[in-house]
């Protein structure tokens, strides 16, 4: 008979919760396929609730950044296929699956729009054109603002569990932006003597501490070498 999972808190929502669930911190199937089977994945305690609302949500955002990411690079080695072939009705089980493929594959496509150039703004830092490609015409499709910061903030609690076996309590922010490389340098020139690197395949987190607040850091997050997050945690300001 399996064990029932202990009692206890809960990283995400931080509430106190009997049957606890282990969550992935970085989402398992964001791994590219040349990940050595091995491979401890890193997980942490949550709960039911905030396990399966964060697997909802790594489900979509990879079903569409999954298709604005370089197939031939190795830091994304078969993400692009696994995300066609998770729409793709011909993979299908049975019927009932067929159709949720078949669901998925039209809503993804009403949500594509083709531009003749370029949009000035709303283009996410480093999914830009890339070089080696040519451009006929430039398919976008929309993404979450708010479901890239949620996953950031899943992100950045996790590793600071994994690696500290500490919360990020309530009376702590944690503030997400996002920048092209060239606007991070400064950034990640001033944290440098105080990064500490956690890799695993595909993803890099680089996380910089402060000497005065240990609970306070800069994160650096970054996927498949093209999806560049960065999060500060610090003290909530007082209320006068």
């Amino acid at each position: 008979m399996a064990k029932r999972p202990k009692s206890g808190r809960c990283v995400h929502c931080l509430q106190n919760v009997e049957d606890l669930t282990r969550d992935h911190i970085f989402p398992f199937a964001w791994y590219p396929d040349n990940t050595p089977e091995n491979l401890q994945r890193w997980t942490i305690p949550s709960c039911k609730t905030c396990n399966e609302q964060y697997g909802k949500l790594e489900e979509d955002l990879l079903l569409r950044l999954g298709m604005c990411i370089d197939p031939e690079n190795a830091n994304s080695s078969g993400i692009t296929d696994k995300v066609l072939r998770s729409i793709d009705p011909d993979y299908a089980n049975d019927r009932t699956e067929k159709r949720i493929r078949e669901r998925k594959k039209e809503k993804i496509k009403k949500e594509i729009v083709k531009w003749e150039a370029i949009p000035p703004i709303g283009l996410h830092p480093n999914f830009g054109v890339q070089s080696n490609v040519y451009y006929p015409e430039y398919p976008s499709i929309p993404i979450s603002a708010d479901k890239l910061e949620r996953l950031c903030h899943k992100i950045v609690r996790g590793i600071t569990y994994f690696v500290d076996q500490t919360f990020i309590e309530n009376n702590f922010e944690i503030q997400f932006f996002t920048l092209d490389d060239k606007a991070a340098q400064p950034l990640l020139k001033k944290y440098q003597q105080y990064c500490e690197p956690y890799d695993r395949p595909g993803i890099k987190v680089v996380r910089a501490m402060t000497s005065d607040n240990p609970d306070a850091g800069f994160y650096a997050i970054e996927i498949w070498g093209r999806l560049k997050m960065y999060a500060v945690v610090k003290p909530k300001e007082l209320s006068c």
